[in-house]
């Protein structure tokens, strides 16, 4: 089995983490060891990544060909509903445990009531100097109420 070797920054790897940055995949991958895309955000999610000298970051995931309202800015309620199917944003701080490979994202503002004033450790992997993932272990709850264990990937390359 082939090992992975972590890339290694030149500069901090805060200074690492810096810029901007593109969505290019998300992964569950099962105990049975298939793989798929995150459900809510399907085969081909569009996203960006922000992070500034200042500490703060922004992220944000949206599953592509989300329905289009009728009245551009006067949705019906249905379909405001709809537009929040498939999308997740948040802004903050952030800070690394570089110790323990983690980012942290502290939300202030995000698409979800119950996002800001939470902790959301990313554990990360650097792959090159453009690439990085995180990735950690979670559940997927079942249309039958059970969970089952995943691991879940979220892969960036910067934009230049």
């Amino acid at each position: 089995m082939k090992r992975f070797v972590e890339y290694q920054p030149k500069g901090s790897t805060r200074e690492y983490f810096l810029g901007a940055w593109k969505l290019v995949s998300t992964e569950y991958k099962y105990s049975d060891g298939h793989t798929a895309p995150y459900p809510d955000l399907g085969r081909d999610a569009a996203g960006f990544l922000m992070y500034t000298p200042s500490g703060h970051m922004c992220a944000q995931l949206m599953k592509p060909r989300r329905p289009r309202w009728a009245e551009a800015n006067t949705p019906t309620a249905p379909e405001a509903t709809s537009a929040l199917d498939g999308f997740i944003s948040y802004c903050g701080a952030f800070e690394i445990r570089e110790n323990e490979h983690i980012m942290i994202h502290h939300p202030d503002t995000a698409w979800s009531p119950n996002y800001p004033g939470t902790v959301l450790e990313r554990p990360y992997r650097l792959v090159n100097q453009d690439c990085f993932s995180f990735r950690g272990a979670g559940t997927e709850k079942q249309k039958d109420g059970t969970e089952v264990p995943v691991i879940w990937t979220i892969t960036w390359e910067r934009l230049k």
